[in-house]
């Protein structure tokens, strides 16, 4: 289980690199990290996950400007998902299958962390993460048929309802209750989590996103009219009914 929050957090610096570089269009090679600030080329022990963000104080090491929080939370949430992951399907149980398993669990997770990083601060989701994450999960629902959320083809009806469900939201409100891409990553959590679990998600979605809306609008930081992106939302929610399954299970009598 350390091992797994360990990896988890080296792999979350990875994240953090790949959400920087999608908005640059930067390639997303084995380059040096840098400043984002004052380009300085950042040596290994300015890159120690976490710890290093603590020992600097927060601020480069060079300019002494201030280091985005995100990059620590991105590293303490991505260790989150390995352990988590690791606890829900061990990869030393269960030979094989076990395994890809855990791998596919990374993936959808660390793409759903990506997605909702970039559409809270950027307000859009990412194409060139949301469409190789569908095209996992329909590759992994193909040739792992999930009888136990209803077969595949319950599980292509639940995300196209979920798919239809949002882009009727986005079609009829023109764009301003929900984005396209809410309709997208609703398409991968219906693929991901089957019927069930994925309406746990979505529900949970809508609590979280009222309340946090709520207290944004109670603190003045936000009005009735300003823009909040969904996505971090469906990702919460996705995440809620993914890690607590067995109770949400247990609602509807599985």
């Amino acid at each position: 289980m350390i091992l797994a929050l360990v990896f988890g957090l080296i792999f979350g610096s990875f994240l953090n690199v790949v959400i920087y570089r999608l908005k640059t269009g930067e390639p997303l090679g084995f380059s040096r990290s840098f400043c984002p600030e004052c380009r300085a080329k950042l040596k290994w022990f300015d890159l120690i996950p976490l710890f290093s963000f603590i020992f600097l104080r927060g601020r480069c090491r060079y300019c002494q400007k201030k280091i985005s929080w995100q990059y620590p939370i991105v590293e303490i949430l991505s260790g989150l998902i390995w352990v988590g992951a690791f606890y829900v399907t061990p990869p030393d149980k269960g030979g094989l299958g076990g395994v890809l398993n855990f791998v596919y669990y990374l993936f959808i997770f660390s793409a759903l962390l990506v997605i909702a990083v970039y559409d809270f601060k950027w307000k859009i989701i990412p194409d060139k993460i949301i469409y190789p994450a569908i095209a996992v999960a329909l590759i992994y629902n193909l040739f792992n048929l999930p009888l136990d959320k209803g077969g595949l083809g319950g599980v292509l009806l639940t995300a196209a309802t979920a798919f239809l469900f949002f882009f009727l939201f986005f079609y009829f409100s023109k764009g301003k209750a929900m984005g396209l891409g809410d309709a997208k990553l609703a398409f991968l959590i219906g693929l991901f989590l089957g019927p069930w679990l994925s309406l746990a998600a979505f529900t949970s979605a809508f609590v979280i996103g009222a309340v946090f809306g709520i207290m944004l609008i109670a603190s003045r930081r936000r009005t009735l009219k300003s823009i909040i992106a969904f996505g971090p939302f469906l990702v919460a929610g996705a995440a809620v009914a993914f890690f607590f399954s067995d109770f949400v299970n247990s609602l509807f009598i599985f």
